[in-house]
């Protein structure tokens, strides 16, 4: 099993950025290697949601710039919404034929903004005494990566439209 924890500041109220976070479907617009990202049930974002995002290895920008295909540079990674309490905590869980995976968000205020606290495990299904020690280190350079852009993200998106 591979995990990766950071705690990023937020310079947005902690309503702010939990609604931004919890749309998972803004994930497009902090994590390089998310392509695509769709809700994929009806209704308001809560427990039951799901949400697919379309990801791989490769930065989207490479992907744009060599005009890969998103089918061939990446794979789809459902998300379920396992808790959903505004504006504290949201937790996905999700399995891929080839993959188990858990991301647990917690949010609490700091002064004016919010510090976030973003723990992900990753699991090979198949011969996970194989390919955990593999995963473990690539896992780390891949969530850094993820989460690097995410305050800055949240910060625009939760800003007010005029």
């Amino acid at each position: 099993m591979a995990t990766f924890e950071t705690t990023l500041a937020v310079d947005a109220s902690v309503e702010q950025t939990f609604a931004f976070v919890s749309d998972f479907t803004n994930a497009v617009s902090w994590d390089p290697r998310s392509y695509t990202a769709r809700k994929t049930t009806e209704g308001p974002i809560g427990v039951g949601t799901r949400f697919v995002i379309t990801g791989g290895m490769l930065p989207r920008r490479r992907v744009e710039r060599f005009r890969i295909p998103l089918g061939l540079a990446g794979m789809s990674l459902p998300y379920d919404v396992l808790e959903f309490d505004p504006p504290h905590r949201f937790v996905l869980e999700g399995r891929s034929l080839l993959l188990r995976y858990r991301d647990d968000l917690v949010f609490e205020p700091d002064g004016e903004g919010t510090l976030l606290r973003y723990a992900a495990v990753l699991e090979a299904r198949w011969l996970p005494r194989l390919w955990d020690p593999m995963i473990r280190p690539l896992f780390r350079r891949i969530g850094v990566a993820a989460t690097r852009d995410l305050p800055a993200a949240v910060a625009e998106g939760s800003r007010p439209t005029r």
